[in-house]
Formats: C-alpha cells, sequence, structure tokens
C-alpha cells in the first residue's frame, strides 16, 4: 500500500513538473521569437527548436545580444513570480504551490541554466558572451556563479517541497523524508527529463545541458530535507491517490505540442 502511494506522489509531481516545464518553455521561446521578429528575422518552429534563417554574416551585436538573451531574461523575471507564488500557497495543501515550486525551477534553470551551458558551450546564450569578446576566464568565472548559484536556490527552497508534503500528509517526520523527496522531487525529474528528452529529440548538447542542470538544485534539497525538525500540518484526512486531471492534461498537451510542431513553421 506504501508502495502504491508513493507511486501516486510520483506520478501527480511528474504531471506537475511537465506542465510547468511546457508553460515556462513556450513563454520563453514566445519572446525569443518576438526578439527575432522584432529584427525582421524570419523563425522556422519546430518541436525541437527555433531556428534563424539569417546569413551568418547578416547578424549584428544587438541582434546577438537581444535575441540570444531575451528568453532568460523574461525567464529570471518570470522565476521570481513563480517563487513568490509557491511561497504565499506553502500552507495551502492542495497541487498548486507544486506546480509554482516546479515553475520556479524551471525558469531560474533556464535564466542561470542557459548562462552555464552557454558559458561552457558557446551555444545560446554562449553567442552573447562570444560577441561580448568575454575571454575564457570570465567565461569560467561565470560558469561557477552559475553553479553556486544554483545550489544555493537548492538549499534555499529545501523547505518549500519539503512543506508540498501538507497536500499527503497530517505530519511528517525527519526519518520519512529521504523517501517523500525521492518520490516528490528525484523521480518526477529523472522520468520528466526523460520524457521531455523523447518529445523533443533530437536535442544538441546544449538543449541537454539545459534539462540537466536542475541536479545542481535538486542535490542540495535532497541533501538538506533530513535538517528541519517534525513538521505538524493541518489534522484533516488525507488520501493519497493519482490526480487523473493533472496526468490527461500533462499528456494531452505534450502530444498537441509534438503534433502540432512535427511539421517546422515559418514566421
Amino acid at each position: 500500500m506504501k508502495i502504491t502511494k508513493n507511486i501516486s506522489i510520483t506520478i501527480n509531481s511528474t504531471a506537475l513538473f511537465l506542465l510547468s516545464y511546457l508553460l515556462v518553455f513556450f513563454i520563453h521561446q514566445a519572446f525569443t521569437i518576438i526578439s527575432a521578429l522584432i529584427f525582421s528575422i524570419p523563425v522556422e518552429i519546430d518541436y525541437t527548436k527555433i531556428g534563424f534563417i539569417i546569413y551568418k554574416y547578416a547578424w549584428t551585436f544587438d541582434s546577438v545580444k537581444i535575441i540570444y538573451s531575451t528568453g532568460p531574461i523574461i525567464c529570471m523575471i518570470l522565476s521570481i513570480f513563480m517563487l513568490v507564488i509557491a511561497v504565499r500557497f506553502r500552507e495551502f495543501d492542495g497541487h498548486l504551490k507544486m506546480f509554482f515550486l516546479w515553475g520556479f525551477v524551471h525558469s531560474i534553470n533556464l535564466f542561470l541554466g542557459s548562462i552555464l551551458s552557454g558559458a561552457l558551450l558557446g551555444e545560446g546564450f554562449g553567442h552573447v558572451l562570444i560577441w561580448m569578446f568575454m575571454p575564457d576566464t570570465g567565461k569560467m568565472i561565470l560558469t561557477l556563479l552559475a553553479i553556486f548559484s544554483l545550489a544555493g536556490i537548492g538549499f534555499g527552497i529545501s523547505k518549500l517541497f519539503l512543506l508540498s508534503g501538507n497536500t499527503y500528509y497530517n505530519k511528517q517526520e525527519p526519518s520519512d523524508r529521504p523517501i517523500f523527496i525521492l518520490h516528490q522531487v528525484i523521480l518526477p525529474f529523472v522520468i520528466g527529463t526523460i520524457i521531455i528528452i523523447l518529445f523533443r529529440f533530437p536535442l544538441n548538447y546544449y538543449e541537454i545541458l539545459r534539462l540537466l542542470t536542475p541536479v545542481i538544485i535538486l542535490l542540495p534539497v535532497f541533501l538538506n530535507s533530513s535538517g528541519f525538525p517534525v513538521f505538524f500540518f493541518d489534522e484533516n484526512p488525507k488520501t493519497i491517490k493519482i490526480s487523473s486531471s493533472l496526468l490527461a492534461a500533462a499528456i494531452i498537451i505534450l502530444v498537441l505540442y509534438r503534433i502540432g510542431l512535427n511539421s517546422p513553421i515559418r514566421l
């Protein structure tokens, strides 16, 4: 019975992981497309990437700077909104706060993860650094800052992930937390990331690395999970079951995304 309950927690959190990723990803892509169109650069969109239909030598510093940085910067702003909502609803016993908490992880990752991946691989946000003639030392410093920032954020939001347990439990002992974090956080990240990669395959190394960098946030969450006292939640009876509406929404939106962008769309 306990295994069944843990599976239900994993499925619900995976559905929320996917739904929040799709929202943040769509916003990121939309602002990238808008910034390209402002510079009159045609774009081609499919389920894998955004392609810019422009000659290599037609790029300018302004166009590179704006197009490749707009998405990450918007995601940084979005992360603040997501975190404020997640904190505000931290004592709410529904699934809503977990949606915004995952949304915060995705959005801050598309900001800091883009900096980290771009500095290492010279793709995406890395084009901005290249056009700024940033030396390798500067890129390494940016990489380290991004890593430490992501890890610090993980330690900072550990309690929010633990408090999400009030959706399923009336009481949370420190000894129960590793298993809970495994099923509420770690497994949904692993399963959700695999699903995203499969739906967006093939992906370049830059996109794959951006999908993997949340590990730097979630590992501290797991390591810090036992460092809090016992949590007592409300005394209302709790039932642990799969949310069919969340699961159906995640599947439908993923399938529509894959089918809708199966053939490239030019703007």
